[in-house]
C-alpha cells in the first residue's frame, strides 16, 4: 500500500521540506504544488533530495486565491498524477503548513488497519455551521475582483428579484469598476447546484482511497458542468470532493469517517484556523488516536515547535 501525499504550498519552503521529511518512508510518494504567485526556486532547492517527490512544473501550477478554484484545479492535477502512477493505497491532501501529530510508523499502521474507509468531513447543505447555511455558495455567483483574500462579490442571477436590490447593484458597480465585465454573462442564467448530485460541505483536507480518487476523476470527466458550477462558487474546495465522496459511497456511507486533520477554530469568525505555538503542545498531545495531522504551523515565530512535536507528541504507541 502506497500513501500519496498531496501538498498545497505557498510559503516557507524549509517548513515544507521538514513536513516531507517527517512523513517520508518506504511506500510514500509526494506531489507538491507551489502557488503560481510564489517563487518556485527556493522550493526546488529545499526539496531536491527527495527522489520520491514530484514538484509540479510551471505549466501545472495554479494561482490559489483564497476561496477560489485554483486549489481545486491544483488538487485535480495531482490526483491525475497519482492515477497515472498506478500505485494503490491512500491519497492525503495537506497544506504546506500542516504537520503530523503522530509518527510516520503510526500513520502507516493506521491506514493499513483502517483500509477501506475514506476520511473526509461531510455535512448536508444547508448547514447550520456555515453562514447563510452555505446557500449563498450554491445560489450566488462568486466573482473575484482581485487576487487579494476576501476581495470578491457574490451576485444572484439577473432574472432574480434579489438582483435589483440596492445591495446587489452596489456589488455590480464594483465588478464594472474593476473591469471584470467579462464575468457578467454568467448572471444571465439561474445558478443552482447540479440536479444529479446532492450538495455536501466540509473541511478541505481529507484522506481518500485511490479507488475513490479514480471514481472521482471518472465522474468529473462525464460531468464537466460540475467544474463550471464550482468555478463560480465560493470555497469550492469545501463542496466538490465532499459531494462526490457521498455520491460515490451512497450505498456504503458507513465507510466514510471524519477527517484526520485537526484545526483550532476557537478564534470565532476568523477565516483561518489559529496558528499553533509551543503553548499548544498539551492540546496536541491530547488529540484523538484518529487524528493524524494538524494545521496550521509557522516555523518563523516558533522555530523549535515542530521538533518538540516529534519529541513530545509522537508518543502514542503503534497498535
Amino acid at each position: 500500500m502506497t500513501i500519496h501525499y498531496l501538498i498545497l504550498a505557498h510559503t516557507n519552503p524549509l517548513q515544507v521540506k521538514k513536513l516531507v521529511a517527517a512523513l517520508n518512508q518506504e511506500h510514500t510518494r509526494f506531489y507538491v504544488h507551489v502557488d503560481l504567485k510564489s517563487t518556485i526556486s527556493p522550493f526546488k532547492d529545499a526539496l531536491r533530495k527527495f527522489s520520491n517527490l514530484y514538484l509540479l512544473t510551471e505549466g501545472q501550477r495554479e494561482s490559489c486565491n483564497w476561496g477560489g478554484m485554483g486549489i481545486v484545479n491544483a488538487t485535480l492535477t495531482m490526483l491525475k498524477l497519482v492515477e497515472k502512477s498506478g500505485k494503490e493505497g491512500y491519497v492525503v491532501l495537506l497544506s504546506g503548513q500542516d504537520y503530523p501529530v503522530k509518527s510516520r510508523d503510526y500513520i502507516a499502521t493506521y491506514f493499513k488497519n483502517n483500509f477501506g474507509n475514506d476520511f473526509i468531513s461531510c455535512f448536508p447543505i444547508p448547514a447550520t455551521q456555515w453562514s447563510k447555511g452555505g446557500m449563498d455558495r450554491i445560489n450566488r455567483y462568486k466573482i473575484d475582483l482581485s487576487e487579494k483574500k476576501g476581495d470578491y462579490v457574490q451576485l444572484p442571477s439577473i432574472n432574480s428579484k434579489e438582483f435589483y436590490r440596492f445591495e446587489c447593484l452596489k456589488k455590480l458597480v464594483k465588478v464594472v469598476a474593476r473591469k471584470k465585465i467579462k464575468e457578467l454573462p454568467v448572471l444571465l442564467h439561474k445558478k443552482s447546484f447540479p440536479s444529479y448530485l446532492k450538495p455536501f460541505g466540509g473541511d478541505t483536507w481529507w484522506a481518500l482511497k485511490t479507488e475513490t480518487i479514480s471514481k472521482i476523476l471518472v465522474y468529473i470527466q462525464y460531468h464537466s458542468d460540475l467544474l463550471t458550477f464550482m468555478a463560480y462558487s465560493n470555497l469550492p474546495d469545501e463542496m466538490l470532493f465532499q459531494s462526490l465522496v457521498l455520491e460515490i459511497n451512497k450505498d456504503n456511507s458507513d465507510n466514510i469517517k471524519n477527517s484526520l486533520t485537526y484545526a483550532n477554530w476557537s478564534g470565532g469568525d476568523e477565516p483561518s484556523p489559529q496558528t499553533f505555538s509551543t503553548k499548544d503542545i498539551p492540546r496536541l498531545k491530547d488529540l484523538s488516536p484518529d487524528i493524524l495531522f494538524a494545521r496550521k504551523f509557522d516555523i518563523n515565530p516558533n522555530p523549535e515547535l515542530l521538533d518538540r512535536i516529534e519529541e513530545e507528541v509522537w508518543t502514542r504507541p503503534v497498535k
